[in-house]
């Protein structure tokens, strides 16, 4: 069964990339952000990289390269959901829980491997946003990617909020190395940070969801950033088939009347709110 399983498995991969292509085909056929939307999802998933593009991206992947083999040993405060069905207590939510691990370990399991990367840059390159805001660093791979779209952009910054101190101040000394100066790095629990960070930059145009993944919690962060996104915003959400509530959140948020477009690709979810859209769309291309 487990070899049948392991030949049907490229076979399905090629029929759901068929799908995508013609899914993301008509996007393209389109106008506006549903073309940009389009756009963004081909050159991804095609891998279009051009030579400007590209030495961005080489100097960021060389960067994780260095973390992967990294055997330094540093203690993370870590204030997320825990696993997958796990119940954390009141306290254990509030405190956090202290865990020793490899800069390699916490690189290869948290940061987005660089097809997820890829497309947070090709969104960014597309829409071109001038405030954006991520939640959840880590590393800083992720926002290393948004802040160079940015810099091809020619103009935009970067907020990105972490909890972890330790995890922060790694954060910062990586992308300061890869010459990123429009990235802010703030340190402390989304519920004690985020609220200030969006009185302080109202009419935020791309946000990047990669942390604390709960349902009540993902779906509070998304009304709580809606009334501060601009009249034509961009909000991913990752690991939204994480568990059975991180998909709940992902079908509340989806569905919500000020999402024009959802972008359902079983990892990330992508939604579009822009007033100018009449209509709704609610696409699925299933990646896995």
């Amino acid at each position: 069964m487990r070899e049948l399983k392991k030949i049907a498995r490229p076979f399905l991969r090629s029929i759901l990339k068929l799908k995508a292509h013609g899914v993301i085909s008509r996007l393209c056929e389109s106008d506006g952000v549903s073309k940009s939307l389009g756009e963004a999802l081909r050159e991804t998933l095609q891998n279009e990289v051009p030579s400007d593009e590209k030495m961005w991206i080489e100097r960021i992947e060389l960067h994780r390269d260095v973390l992967n083999a990294s055997d330094t040993k540093i203690t993370i405060v870590d204030y997320g959901a825990g696993k997958p069905g796990q119940k954390l207590s009141e306290d254990e939510m509030r405190k956090g829980r202290e865990v020793t691990r490899t800069i390699s370990e916490i690189s290869k399991s948290a940061s987005k491997p660089y097809f997820w990367s890829l497309l947070l840059f090709k969104l960014i390159r597309k829409f071109e946003p001038g405030q954006c805001l991520e939640l959840g660093t880590s590393l800083g791979i992720s926002a290393a990617y948004q802040a160079a779209a940015l810099k091809l952009n020619g103009s935009g910054k970067i907020i990105t909020l972490e909890g972890s101190d330790s995890l922060a101040t790694l954060a910062k000394r990586h992308v300061q190395s890869l010459s990123l100066d429009n990235v802010r790095v703030a340190v402390g629990r989304f519920q004690d940070t985020l609220d200030g960070i969006l009185r302080a930059n109202n009419s935020i145009d791309f946000v990047f969801i990669d942390g604390h993944h709960d349902e009540q919690a993902t779906i509070d962060y998304y009304h709580k950033i809606r009334p501060f996104l601009s009249d034509s915003a961009v909000m991913v959400f990752d690991d939204i088939a994480w568990s059975g509530g991180m998909q709940r959140a992902w079908k509340h948020i989806s569905s919500d009347k000020e999402v024009k477009i959802s972008v359902d690709m079983w990892q990330i979810g992508i939604c579009v709110l822009d007033s100018r859209l009449k209509s709704k769309k609610n696409i699925v291309i299933p990646l896995v």
